[in-house]
């Protein structure tokens, strides 16, 4: 039966896409009410208004309009009299009778109202308030980092750290290695081409496999030209480049567990860390079990690294930041595997709880290494865990065949860990959100918009310009599985509203370019009608149509392949 998984694996990911579409449907949805209503202001007759495509399931007639749903509730369509060059008849209450005003705005309505839901689903997101997931897209969507501004007065300096795009961590024989890129350098521009934000460094690397790229670097305080060459990685939409670095994230201490020897030794809360036993610390330390999988990359080797390095003393020496001021402790290394607990899973049903401490299996001491090493072995008997709850040993007997329905996928028997470290949990650096009224959070709205034009038309520059290929966009296949993993992560409505917002307003700006088919070729035409003083020939326009559709179409199933392939990709990985 294991030759059927990958079969049985597609149907949840494309019930999860199905599920996505779904805004999506609802965003050309408004869009077409849009063109329906001013229409209708205008005087032109609509003979259709559809809630979806396809073959007609119910509907109803009133004022010489067919309301109707159709079989494929993504979406939908007005279709109006003498919309059709062929069409044509010259009665009243045609489109094309209409004046050139009139249909003008009948046709800028549709990217109005996806501008206008654009702009209130932002005026929502920071009205309610953001959350870390939600400012983390904001910033990677649009380049706007959020920060509150009294927080940013007091701490001014991490704020501006939090903001360079600064090197952290890299692989020893990675392109950026060889091109001379050192750990803490900010990268200033690229090829020319400011560098404000990660994804701005991300997007130039991914889209330049084994191209020379001329790096702008400031190395303590003196600007350096590097060249570096990004590898070639293979992907489902093709040849993509890639350097094997991180970003720089500056270490907090979360958590410090009463009496433990991180609070002995005057550990605090908020301390921020510089170094582990003399090195620099330019991210955030993963010391879960799962650093063993032999499958990860460079970073996870880093964290290996570091793990083992940490292991390798009995005593932990820290050098940290407080206030400003630099200060050294040390205090004895002790490893500790905590465990969460998925309600109604194996794991809770056998007694275990939140806090626990795994300190052996079947009576053989683990550590991070064995424990994932054992877990992977996917037990299919029944097996002890020795644990320690609140310092008392006790023992838990695990049984695979009282398997719950209810573990979570990504836990062990709906069991999740955290390691730490001599009592401490370490954390990214996360600066304190601002909260807006509804007066400010409408100007956040309308500045997040604009910083959102800005982004597409970049995008759409290096289109035109080669630099970027069409396989790398998302048609709705790419939209709605981008939408699907945000609603298996659980990342909040926040990040979904504000997502979706986005799709929103990238709808208004796709419409409105000047393509034939699309809303902004045709008011490309009305400006030629006004100009001329006479519309182009319905032979010339249906010709026109014609070409438009089927280049449109071409670009689509293209797009939408190599979507295909990435879903593919995603589901046998």
């Amino acid at each position: 039966m294991e030759f059927l998984q990958p079969i049985l694996g597609i149907f949840p990911a494309i019930k999860g896409v199905l599920l996505a579409i779904i805004p999506l449907g609802f965003l050309i949805f408004i869009h077409e009410l849009g063109h329906f209503l001013a229409a209708k202001r205008c005087g032109v007759k609509v003979n259709t208004f559809s809630l979806g495509f396809g073959p007609k399931i119910i509907g109803f007639e009133r004022g010489g309009t067919d309301y109707r749903l159709s079989l494929l509730p993504f979406g939908g369509y007005v279709q109006m009299e003498g919309e059709t060059p062929g069409e044509q008849t010259g009665a009243e209450d045609e489109f094309a009778s209409a004046s050139v005003g009139s249909r003008a705005f009948i046709v800028i309505a549709g990217p109005l109202v996806n501008l206008l839901f654009g702009i209130l689903a932002y005026w929502f997101v920071f009205g309610i308030g953001l959350d870390y997931n939600s400012a983390e897209l904001v910033k990677g969507l649009t380049g706007a980092t959020l920060v509150d501004k009294q927080s940013e007065e007091q701490v001014n300096q991490q704020v501006e750290n939090q903001e360079e795009v600064q090197i952290g961590w890299m692989a020893e024989d990675s392109p950026a290695v060889a091109g001379g890129l050192l750990s803490g350098d900010v990268v200033v521009s690229i090829n020319g081409e400011d560098v404000n934000s990660w994804t701005t460094l991300t997007t130039i690397i991914y889209t330049s496999p084994e191209k020379e790229l001329e790096f702008i670097v400031d190395r303590n305080g003196t600007q350096k030209t590097l060249t570096i060459v990004p590898k070639v990685d293979k992907s489902p939409r093709g040849d993509i480049g890639k350097i094997s670095v991180s970003k720089t994230r500056d270490v907090i201490v979360n958590q410090v567990e009463e009496n433990s020897f991180a609070a002995n030794a005057g550990l605090k809360v908020g301390d921020q860390i510089d170094t582990i036993n003399g090195e620099k610390i330019y991210d955030v330390p993963y010391f879960e079990p799962t650093i063993w999988d032999p499958g990860l990359e460079w970073l996870g080797m880093k964290y290996q690294s570091l793990y083992q390095n940490i292991d390798e003393k009995d005593h932990i020496q820290l050098g940290i930041i407080r206030n400003g001021e630099r200060i050294t402790v040390q205090f004895p290394l002790e490893w500790q595997i905590k465990v969460r607990v998925q309600k109604g899973s194996t794991a809770d049903k056998a007694g275990i709880i939140d806090g626990d401490v795994i300190a052996s299996v079947n009576g053989e001491e683990v550590d991070s290494h064995s424990l994932y090493t054992f877990t992977q072995s996917t037990p299919n008997y029944v097996f002890d865990l020795g644990l320690l709850r609140n310092g008392t040993p006790t023992t838990v007997t695990i049984n695979p065949e009282e398997y719950s329905n209810k573990d979570l996928k990504t836990s062990f028997f709906g069991i999740v860990w955290t390691t730490y470290l001599s009592g401490m949990k370490l954390s990214p650096l996360q600066m304190p959100l601002p909260k807006y009224n509804m007066i400010e959070a409408a100007g956040m709205g309308l500045h997040t918009t604009w910083l959102t034009f800005t982004s597409v038309s970049n995008l759409l520059k290096k289109l035109i310009s080669g630099q970027v290929s069409p396989k790398f966009l998302s048609g709705p296949l790419g939209i709605g599985t981008m939408t699907s993993e945000m609603f298996d992560r659980r990342i909040g409505m926040a990040s979904i509203l504000f997502f979706v917002g986005f799709i929103s307003i990238n709808l208004c700006i796709v419409n409105l370019l000047p393509i034939p088919i699309a809303d902004g070729g045709q008011l490309l035409f009305f400006a030629m009608e006004k100009i001329r003083g006479r519309s182009l020939p319905q032979k010339a326009q249906a010709i026109i149509q014609q070409i438009s559709i089927g280049l449109l179409l071409a670009l689509f199933i293209y797009i939408t392949w190599y979507d295909i392939l990435s879903l593919i990709d995603r589901i046998s990985g």
